[in-house]
């Protein structure tokens, strides 16, 4: 049996995102990424929109801070940002 290596990601996880795409400069998605584990990079979660959870898989690489996910209606790749909105406590 050979050792396991731990690697300490950036990543935290559990942890939620808000999700906000736009198309053509125009807002056409807010949701709610919801990343409940990440285990030798594989991304497992959930995706909510209107109150509904779509599962997620995908991957997380910690080198270039990018996460991709599949879900049973699209697939994302990119990068996540942090902001801070005082006004929404987020």
């Amino acid at each position: 049996m050979q050792p396991t290596e731990k690697v300490r990601l950036s990543m935290p996880f559990p942890s939620r995102w808000g999700i906000h795409a736009e198309i053509a400069g125009r807002p056409m998605v807010w949701g709610e990424l919801i990343i409940n584990s990440i285990t030798s990079n594989r991304v497992m979660g959930t995706v909510n929109f209107r109150g509904t959870l779509i599962p997620i898989n995908g991957y997380w690489n910690e080198g270039a801070k990018q996460i991709s996910f599949d879900s049973p209606y699209a697939t994302y790749s990119g990068n996540l940002t942090n902001f801070d909105d005082p006004t929404t406590r987020i």
